[in-house]
């Protein structure tokens, strides 16, 4: 009899610790998937900090002049900037991070049409002037420059123009996996970029949970199969991979968003590409995610305790030795 009752008490026990188990392992996931929806949630300008960086109204408008592009991009229309130059260079496509508006890139785009290139910057699905609830995730990136070089390569006026991307972080990677879609490319130059959505939201969640990843990373692999399916190993490697054209790799010493060295600069001994070649930025205070685009200056004028107006033209001033790097590997045949 007493050992009936223990059976049944034992039972209860186990009963209650599996619907426990089984209400962690919902709860787990659902916390997941809801920060997802918040990382990669609709940006729009209220959220945009214009009191640090540049919008157009910021600039000489006559000097760079801009046309607004409307290109579809699966069920959503997105939206690019186009800034001419006479007798260009060549076409430099823009592309730009994760949660970050075609204005932030401002700084870079006037450097390249002083250089005497036009340029298109496009502001992804979900973001600032294009259409789209939501992000969706790090593969729609992908899929809206494949839709703008589409654009691109069907208009007549871009026709004798030779393409080349450029892009940080997120916009790195996408410059990276495009490669993969059978475009018109000339050079590429991924800054600061991550392989595949799959290590990039492990990684993510891993640098925020700390010493509780470890159970915390089986639901994250769920969903992340649920999320992205196939999506989850589109590669930037597999693009720079399929190609022979010139890629430059960049990378920062120090980058807190991959824990060190971006992941693309880490795979060098993957990378097939024989025209692909890497820079570290390992200079003191120029050896994290985009502080090596800054001029010292820049970063001394960042540190003080600043009160509107922000001067925005030094606050984001970049460093010409980094920029002219960035052209001459463009112009080097």
């Amino acid at each position: 009899m007493a050992s009936g009752k223990r059976n049944k008490k034992n039972f209860k026990i186990i009963k209650v610790m599996i619907i426990c188990a089984l209400s962690l392992s919902m709860l787990i996931f659902c916390v997941i998937f809801i920060v997802h929806s918040v990382v990669f949630s609709r940006a729009d300008y209220d959220q945009y900090d214009t009191e640090h960086y540049l919008l157009y109204e910021d600039i000489d408008e006559e000097k760079y002049p801009r046309e607004q592009i409307f290109v579809q991009s699966e069920e959503n229309t997105i939206s690019a900037f186009y800034y001419p130059t006479i007798d260009s260079k060549g076409l430099i496509v823009v592309a730009p991070g994760h949660r970050d508006s075609n204005d932030i890139k401002l700084y870079e785009i006037c450097y390249f049409v002083d250089a005497g290139y036009s340029v298109m910057c496009l502001d992804y699905t979900g973001c600032y002037s294009s259409g789209g609830d939501s992000m969706g995730g790090y593969s729609q990136c992908v899929y809206d420059l494949d839709a703008l070089l589409d654009y691109i390569e069907a208009d007549e006026k871009f026709q004798n123009m030779s393409i080349y991307l450029f892009g940080h972080s997120m916009g790195a990677y996408a410059v990276s996996v495009v490669l993969q879609y059978n475009h018109n490319i000339e050079k590429v130059i991924a800054a600061s970029g991550f392989d595949t959505p799959e290590e990039q939201w492990q990684y993510s969640i891993k640098r925020y949970t700390g010493i509780f990843y470890p159970i915390i990373k089986p639901f994250n692999t769920l969903f992340i199969n649920i999320k992205y399916g196939n999506d989850k190993d589109l590669s930037a490697v597999a693009g720079i991979n399929s190609v022979t054209i010139p890629v430059l790799i960049i990378s920062a010493e120090e980058d807190i968003f991959y824990g060190g060295l971006s992941p693309l600069y880490e795979r060098q001994n993957e990378i097939v590409n024989p025209n692909c070649t890497f820079v570290l930025m390992d200079e003191e205070n120029h050896n994290g995610h985009y502080d090596y685009f800054l001029t010292d200056a820049a970063l001394e004028y960042q540190a003080q305790n600043l009160t509107v107006p922000i001067d925005k033209e030094l606050y984001m001033e970049h460093d010409e030795k980094v920029m002219n790097m960035i052209i001459n590997f463009f112009e080097n045949k």
